[in-house]
Formats: C-alpha cells, structure tokens, sequence
C-alpha cells in the first residue's frame, strides 16, 4: 500500500523540511536522564511500572546552551529523549500492538508523547513535580503528520522532544518519532502554564535563548520563527471554521443533498463510546490526563474507519489539530461520538467529539471539551457518506476542506 498519488509530492515536501529541522543525536552526545522513583510514579503512574521499562536521556552539559538565569532557557538544555524499547520488552510490546496485526497502536504513542513533553514543558519552567509553584498543562496537539504508513511492533522507537517557541505564558514543543533511524512522524504540542494555586491565572515562562552549538544553531532558530507563524496560521484556520459555504461550495452541498444512490448518511456511519474519568485515570494537577483522553479518541477514530470498511485494513495518516477547551475533572463521564464526515477514493475524514457530563446535586451539565479530526487511508476504496442535515452538511463541508488541505498544503 501507498500513500493516494495526490497526497505523494506533499508529504514527499513535509517530509523533507522535516528532517532538515529535525533534532537527532549520536549516542555519544547524550546521557542518561535520571528520574526519582518519586517523580516517576507521579509522571506516569499508569504506564511505566518501573524505570527499566523506558529510557530517558538527555544532552551531556558540554552540547547544551547553559542559561546564567531562571528567565531564560534553552532548547537544547531541555531537549529529552524517550527510547520506548518494544524490540526488546515483550510486555510493553503487548501494549503497543495493534490488534492482531504487526502494528503499534497511534493512540498508545499519542499516551506516552503527553508524558515527555509534559516533563519537556517543566524543565523549561525549572519547576519540580513534588514542588512546583505553576501548572504546565497540555493546551493543543497540532499537525500529526506520519511519514511511514505505520509503526512496526517489534522495533524500538524513539521519541525526540524539545521546546521549540515560548510565548509569555506558553510554551510550543515539537516531537520528532524515529523507528530504524528514519524519521517516521513529527507533532507540535502548545503547552500553557498557569498558578498552581489558581488555575485561571496565566504564568509567564522562560524565554527561549539562542543557541550557541553550530550543529543545531541553525534548526532551532528556524524552529522559532515558525512557532511565530504557527500561532498565526492557528488563529487563521480557526477563522476559517467559521466561514459560510462559498458558491462552489454551497452549489457542491445542494448536489450532494440530492444525490441517491447507496452511500450512507453520516449518521449512519456513528459509533459512541463512554468512558467514566477514575482516579488512576488523574494527572499531577488532580484532572483527567489529557494523553489518556487522546489515546481513547483516536481508537475510537480508528474503530470508525475499521467498522465502516467491514474490516479492511485502515490506518492514519494525519491528526488535524486537537484543542482542549476544557479540562475534565475526575469522577466525570466523557461521551465520544465518531463519524466519518467525507470521503474521496480511499481516503476518509473521521470526527471525533468529545462532551464531559458532569452529575451534581442530581443535575447533569454537558460540556464540549474537545473535537478531533483524522484522515485515514484503507486498503480498499471507501464507501462514500453524504449528508442529511443542515448540521450532516457543514460537517461534511468541513470535512472537505480538511480534505482539500491534505492534498495542497
């Protein structure tokens, strides 16, 4: 299987402005990353047992930019990399496969790259989990962008995680995930920082300093540079959400609405999952962990697709941007309701909503917390879906244009 022709020379271009920008190292440059076993049980309760199943390195002092002050930071003094050895450690390797297949489960990795980062975003901040007078909380997840068509299940991967842009309270870090030395996926988290005391309250961070190290001197200041235009671009697309059909479209809905033939409505196409938030499921702040909620979002992406292709094989290859409006208290129940909303040859669009329901003093507050949307590729081609609905036809003309975005941007 390959990637759709249109798609080819677009992620053939991604794929090459992200290796020239991408942060690896020879094994000589790092040393190991220390964790207490304290910090440890804080920062992944869930996941690592104990310190042997993972390893965490850093930069050895002598490659990094070494601030003279605690309002600054460097890239290259918080860059931290997570080996996740599934070569070598059957259960983790049991945890990260993919049904019966020879794959890794996206939604796993997705888990694990809210962990480092979040360790990546209090380092910057020089605060310490057992004693940390701010909050560092995962605000968004941008551009997913896979360049192999999966992840195997019995090859180590390596996850690369380093601040890239700082904001006034805000702090953007980029994830570049290696498997047989190539680059195999990047994704650009935004982190917020807020008063640990009062959550409402913005925290300023460390400003990023230039690097000194010619090898990576070059990358991380571009690295910056297009954090300034990310965040223009957020705001842009988030603009355009908004955006009525323009004649194209609106004559392309009006066709579409008339059409009979054996697609299905997108309301046919709808699985809902519940999930309640226990207290296992917290993150240091007391909330729901957001890593966890991603993770059971794309499976249940994932299961959309694999239902609606009667079990072929599906995959993704690109997470359009997730943010979190909300965070979700423990004890709460989150609704996810997937859909496929477009669909054009093999290739289909699948939304993901996500609401917290929330009971107190026998009343129920619903509140949106968060909608995700992935394109996914199917060995087979996909049954088309059509909209039913006013609602069915501006998702599906959302839908559309993420589609259109895929191929040309």
């Amino acid at each position: 299987m390959t990637l759709p022709k249109f798609s080819l020379l677009a992620n053939k271009l991604a794929q090459i402005r992200a290796k020239q920008l991408a942060l690896n190292f020879n094994e000589e440059w790092l040393k190991p990353l220390i964790l207490s076993d304290q910090k440890i049980n804080q920062l992944v309760p869930n996941f690592f047992t104990n310190q042997s199943n993972f390893e965490l390195y850093e930069l050895k002092d002598q490659y990094k930019t070494l601030p003279d002050s605690q309002n600054f930071n460097s890239t290259s003094n918080t860059f931290t990399q997570l080996k996740i050895p599934i070569g070598q450690n059957q259960r983790l390797r049991t945890q990260f496969t993919k049904l019966s297949t020879k794959y890794a489960r996206i939604g796993r990795l997705l888990e694990v790259l809210d962990l480092q980062v979040g360790l990546v975003g209090y380092k910057h901040a020089y605060a310490d989990f057992t004693n940390r007078q701010i909050t560092i909380a995962t605000l968004g997840v941008y551009d997913f962008l896979f360049y192999k068509q999966e992840f195997d299940y019995n090859k180590d991967i390596i996850m690369n995680s380093y601040v890239s842009y700082v904001g006034k309270s805000s702090i953007e870090i980029n994830s570049d995930l290696f498997q047989d030395n190539q680059l195999a996926a990047t994704v650009s988290f935004v982190m917020v920082s807020r008063n640990a005391e009062k959550y409402d309250q913005a925290q300023s961070v460390p400003q990023l300093l230039d690097e000194l190290h010619p090898n990576i001197k070059e990358s991380c200041f571009i690295r910056r540079s297009l954090g300034k235009l990310n965040q223009q671009r957020r705001i842009q697309e988030s603009k355009l959400q908004q955006e009525p059909p323009n004649q194209n479209e609106s004559k392309y809905l009006h066709d579409m609405m008339k059409k009979r033939d054996d697609s299905l409505y997108i309301s046919q196409t709808k699985l809902d999952k519940n999930i309640m938030m226990h207290t296992q499921d917290r993150n240091l702040h007391g909330k729901a962990f957001g890593g966890h909620i991603m993770k059971e979002i794309i499976e249940l992406g994932w299961l959309v697709g694999y239902k609606h292709t009667i079990g072929n094989d599906v995959f993704i290859i690109h997470i359009f941007d997730v943010t979190f409006l909300a965070p979700v208290a423990i004890g709460s129940i989150i609704n996810q309701s997937g859909k496929i909303c477009y669909v054009e040859d093999d290739i289909m669009i699948i939304q993901v909503q996500v609401d917290v329901h929330n009971y107190n003093d026998s009343k129920v507050t619903i509140l949106k917390t968060t909608e995700v949307y992935l394109a996914m590729k199917s060995s087979v081609l996909i049954k088309q879906v059509q909209p039913q609905t006013y609602e069915e036809a501006m998702l599906f003309l959302h839908g559309k244009r993420l589609m259109d975005k895929l191929k040309y941007d």
